[in-house]
């Protein structure tokens, strides 16, 4: 088996490949998981500011107890 006999079928498989993806895409059922994906990057941005402003609590939380 070579590429002689299946090289004629790549471009077929890659087409019914795409137009599968397509339509899973576009499917009114997938709206929500893909919204919720579309958001995990900003949930990040959240979680470190979050994540941030307790460090800064916890210094100067830190720090007053060195002034005593």
């Amino acid at each position: 088996m070579s590429y002689e006999v299946y090289g004629p079928f790549i471009p077929v498989i890659m087409l019914i490949t795409f137009i599968g993806l397509f339509i899973w895409v576009l499917l009114p059922g997938n709206k929500k998981r893909f919204d919720e994906a579309s958001q995990l990057p900003f949930e990040d941005d959240e979680q470190d500011k979050r994540s941030r402003e307790e460090l800064e609590r916890e210094d100067r939380a830190h720090n007053r107890r060195d002034d005593k």
